[in-house]
């Protein structure tokens, strides 16, 4: 019992350290979309407030099935709540492939784990998969 006690003492100094985490700057992400399929792109997140962001992301998406691969440009907003981000974003450009109705803005709820790692979901068109954020070399900003 007492070494149980210790393990959630522990767990518990170190949330604030996660919470402090800067997690401003370049992000690499992927999500598991589709057995076939792959996702994954950039962020960048800039602070501007004490628990909000707004940023950038650009998501390639390529499937077999589908007659082109997507490439979207989308503007965020993000809000943090202890260890915990959710990023809200808004189409801005196909880069690449025709413009879709059955293409949605690319949400995200992660855990922040460090400043170099975020784990989580995408969630969008109505459905939640495993995806996580890692830091790109010197992307912190």
């Amino acid at each position: 019992m007492r070494s149980f006690a210790l393990a959630i003492s522990a767990c518990l100094m170190t949330m604030p350290a996660i919470a402090d985490a800067n997690i401003a700057g370049h992000w690499s992400f992927e999500a598991n979309v589709e057995a076939d399929c792959t996702f994954a792109g950039t962020a960048h997140l800039e602070k501007t407030g004490e628990n909000r962001f707004t940023g950038e992301l650009t998501a390639r998406q390529s499937c077999p099935l589908l007659p082109e691969d997507y490439l979207v440009r989308q503007d965020c907003d993000a809000s943090q709540l202890g260890n915990q981000l959710s990023v809200r974003c808004r189409i801005v450009e196909f880069v690449n492939g025709l413009e879709s109705e059955f293409y949605y803005p690319d949400n995200f709820t992660l855990t922040i784990e460090s400043s170099a790692r975020m784990h989580g979901a995408l969630v969008s068109a109505g459905r939640a998969v495993p995806a996580q954020w890692i830091r790109d070399e010197g992307g912190i900003s």
